[in-house]
């Protein structure tokens, strides 16, 4: 429960940054951006994840999270995984059923103070079969490094997904 409440705080503190006018002039980063810095260790974690994911060490990847990360995913029956550890044995099942992930496209992140958060696409060939899913990743500082803390992962469904946003025409 204290994830899904740090969740709703910090994306309700990058709403809030990103509604107030940044102070350009003082010199300061605005509160929902990210230092040059930030912005690379951030798109490194999705990295870090495909590579240990590809070769085979849930260890790795279960390192880019805190003890008591939350991973919500439609792929498990209780919808998410908690801690760590489970996270761990989660991934390990995609790993030995020989998941690959192909690619990890990073399509935003913001940041407010030591919170972050990045929206990823993903690409993946699951037992011969191609797949793409998008991904929110919530990380914190925490002594100068960024874990993950909450990671929902979703995969749409093409024979039930809306195809278009345009209004539906009437006859």
């Amino acid at each position: 429960m204290q994830g899904w409440i740090l969740s709703l705080v910090l994306l309700s503190a990058i709403a809030n940054a990103q509604s107030k006018p940044a102070d350009v002039s003082a010199g300061t980063l605005p509160q929902n951006s990210c230092s040059s810095a930030d912005e690379r260790a951030l798109r490194q974690i999705s990295e870090q994840w495909k590579e240990g994911y590809n070769h085979g060490n849930a260890a790795q990847v279960a390192a880019l999270y805190t003890e008591d990360a939350y991973y919500l995913t439609q792929h498990f029956v209780a919808g998410f995984v908690h801690p760590r550890s489970q996270i761990q044995a989660y991934v390990q099942r995609g790993v030995d059923a020989r998941y690959h992930i192909d690619t990890i496209e990073v399509v935003r992140l913001e940041c407010a103070g030591d919170f972050a958060y990045t929206v990823t696409r993903y690409e993946s060939t699951n037992a011969g079969q191609k797949a793409f899913g998008v991904n929110l990743v919530v990380l914190k500082r925490i002594q100068g490094k960024w874990l993950i803390v909450a990671h929902e992962s979703a995969v749409p469904d093409p024979a039930t997904a809306i195809p278009t946003l345009d209004p539906p025409t009437t006859r």
